[in-house]
């Protein structure tokens, strides 16, 4: 098995990944994996993948005995997410991760730009 963490996670065809991206909201991190597939397919172009965050009390203040609430991320996460760096390593040029970063950045406007349209038609309701 050359992805265990991967093929965990219901991956049977690691070699179609193209790229991943992950962030974390809220105390969840959220791995978005996106597939290069063959024209006319129906399976999904991407998935994404939620972990929550462990939860772990951990001195601030020896002096004062203070303590901190902190959210650590998932041992699972960083080994699907090494697994994943040497599936995408060397798969694109520098040309290749300028276009893939400017269609990520449209996508984000494109959602921002429809969240901010939704809460506005919420506020029309309100006056």
């Amino acid at each position: 098995m050359a992805y265990p963490a991967l093929t965990e996670m219901g991956i049977t065809n690691p070699e179609e990944i193209e790229r991943y991206s992950l962030q974390t909201v809220n105390n969840v991190d959220i791995l978005r994996i996106i597939y290069k597939r063959k024209k006319g397919t129906f399976r999904a172009s991407s998935k994404k993948y939620r972990f929550g965050r462990a939860q772990k009390m951990v001195v601030s203040d020896s002096g004062k005995h203070e303590t901190q609430l902190v959210h650590e991320i998932s041992p699972f996460v960083l080994k699907a997410t090494d697994e994943l760096r040497q599936i995408v390593k060397g798969k694109h040029s520098r040309v290749d991760q300028i276009a893939l970063i400017m269609e990520e950045i449209t996508r984000l406007e494109e959602e921002t730009h429809s969240r901010l349209a939704y809460l506005k038609t919420l506020i029309a309701k309100c006056e």
